[in-house]
């Protein structure tokens, strides 16, 4: 598995069904890339995706029974080897470092690359 892929199963374990646009925006790859992303866990049974009824643009995407017993079974050792790799930080530390991280989150998912700034 896959970085991709881990974060988009861990984001659809703590928020539930997403949209492919709020997986996108929560895991920061490329849309191209999450298709592919998407159809690695579909093949693999731990996700579905169904078409919203309204509009068939959106497709809603959430963890299969399978997709969140995998989850329950990993999460719980990735969040333990965080904490060990956190635990030099003291919990200040901790806190600015998510602060920081979400803002520099944020300016990434804006930012647009080109040949120009390469």
């Amino acid at each position: 598995m896959n970085v991709s892929e881990f974060g988009t199963l861990e984001a659809l374990y703590h928020k539930g069904a997403l949209t492919v646009q709020q997986i996108i925006d929560k895991v920061l790859i490329a849309n191209s890339s999450m298709t592919y992303v998407l159809d690695n866990l579909t093949k693999r049974g731990l996700i579905t995706r169904t078409k919203d009824p309204l509009d068939k643009r959106i497709f809603k995407v959430e963890l299969t029974p399978e997709g969140k017993a995998f989850m329950d079974q990993i999460y719980p050792q990735h969040e333990a080897n965080m904490k060990t790799v956190l635990s030099i930080l003291s919990k200040e530390e901790q806190q600015s470092l998510q602060s920081l991280l979400k803002i520099l989150g944020l300016s990434a998912k804006n930012f647009k690359c080109t040949k120009e700034n390469i």
